[in-house]
């Protein structure tokens, strides 16, 4: 939880069901901050079927700032995520990472946890680990059990769920590039004391080779019909706060395919308003409801990379710090 965000674990709410227009009226859970301001927070609506229906809804940190969509949310103990049944990845996935979530606890041994379906998903758009055998593919996690080994095995356990996992190209990418990257945004959790991090795949045209058109191509596991789709890239979005109340955030889209160690990662900066076009989803939009100091301006986003260097370590050095820290835990 963030340091002076406070919500309860479950929060009753009500919500009203608009037949006419065929919408959901939004509630927001407030919690605050630091400074007494009350800051709202969206929350999905689990069942929405009958009008004033009651139901219980689960804050989380996460979801601080609000859902990037309300489609399929699932609420874990260390992020929340977004399924999109018919391509059999998550659309999106929310974490906050905190200085004390990324402290290793002796109780919590990643190698204990397992790739399991996720039965809270129907059976007809349920992704099962042995779906990616011979693929190819590696099971990429999308929250990296790595952000989760301070607070429980269950924790850690949830980011196993197949829901969390998309289809990543192993040597260079999930097992290189994209685990580095992963470290950096842990270390951008630990400089600011805590980071809100969205994931999750895209799927972006490219210009078809006879034409001007541009066209989508991706493969799936699979046959068609249950076919799990391989991403062609992925999104991280990245939101921190500094002590003086000033919001810092960045984008990055990155190519599902093997990424020389000596890239950039300034070369994968992308202005959060693409990724929200081309992903269809809103990234920390409650930001605006946020109430401005006294006789101050809105709130308003700077970028983060002009605040902290945005460079990965040398592979070789990132290699021996993760071997140096895991002290027998894999580590992702």
């Amino acid at each position: 939880m963030h340091r002076g965000v406070r919500a309860s674990k479950q929060l009753r709410v009500s919500f009203s069901f608009g037949v006419a227009v065929g919408s959901i009226g939004t509630l927001l859970a407030l919690y605050e901050d630091d400074a007494g301001r009350r800051l709202p927070t969206p929350h999905p609506d689990a069942r929405p079927s009958l009008p004033h229906q009651d139901t219980v809804l689960v804050a989380h940190p996460a979801t601080r700032f609000g859902f990037p969509s309300l489609s399929n949310v699932k609420v874990r103990e260390g992020y929340v995520l977004g399924y999109d049944r018919r391509l059999r990845n998550a659309a999106w996935v929310a974490e906050y990472i905190t200085v004390d979530s990324l402290k290793k606890s002796d109780d919590v041994n990643r190698l204990k946890a397992a790739f399991k379906a996720d039965t809270s998903t129907p059976e007809a758009f349920r992704v099962s680990p042995g779906d990616y055998l011979n693929s190819g593919y590696d099971r990429g996690h999308l929250a990296p059990a790595r952000d989760m080994m301070s607070s429980s095995q269950e924790s850690v356990n949830e980011s196993f769920l197949m829901t969390n996992i998309s289809p990543q190209v192993g040597k260079g990418f999930n097992r290189g590039y994209w685990s580095r990257f992963e470290g950096f945004v842990r270390h951008i959790a630990s400089s600011y004391g805590g980071a809100y991090v969205v994931t999750g795949p895209l799927f972006l045209p490219t210009r078809a080779a006879d034409s001007d058109t541009y066209e989508v191509r991706y493969p799936v596991l699979g046959t068609p019909g249950n076919a799990i789709a391989v991403p062609t890239h992925f999104f991280k979005v990245v939101l921190v706060q500094k002590p003086s109340g000033e919001y810092l955030a960045a984008g990055f889209i990155l190519p599902n395919q093997s990424i020389p160690d000596q890239t950039n990662l300034t070369d994968f900066l992308r202005p959060i308003e693409y990724i929200e076009s081309v992903s269809g989803l809103l990234f920390f939009d409650q930001l605006r409801h946020v109430p401005p100091p006294a006789g101050g301006r809105p709130v308003a986003t700077k970028q983060l990379c002009n605040d902290i260097a945005c460079t990965l370590p040398a592979a070789v050095e990132y290699k021996n710090a993760v071997a140096s820290k895991s002290k027998g835990h894999q580590s992702h």
